[in-house]
């Protein structure tokens, strides 16, 4: 999957929001658990701590509003591009 990133993409674009049907998973959550490839394309934009964070991240992410812990799954890849 590709996510064009702009100046102003957060970790919470990147992970996911409650919604009118309930969370809806980001494009790094949804990879994440399909264990799908995840290109960040216009990475350069997105902050530094930004970017520290998505590391962090990928050895496990706790999401509070489903109260589920993920971990990446086999086949996920991030790109940064």
């Amino acid at each position: 999957m590709k996510y064009h990133c702009t100046p102003a993409t957060d970790l919470h674009e990147l992970l996911g929001t409650e919604g009118e049907q309930g969370f809806e998973y980001g494009p790094l959550a949804t990879a994440l658990k399909n264990g799908e490839e995840l290109v960040l394309e216009a990475s350069h934009q997105l902050s530094r701590l930004t970017i520290a964070k998505i590391m962090a991240l990928l050895h496990g992410l706790f999401i509070v509003e489903t109260e589920e812990t993920l971990y990446a799954s086999p086949g996920f890849r991030l790109v940064l591009h």
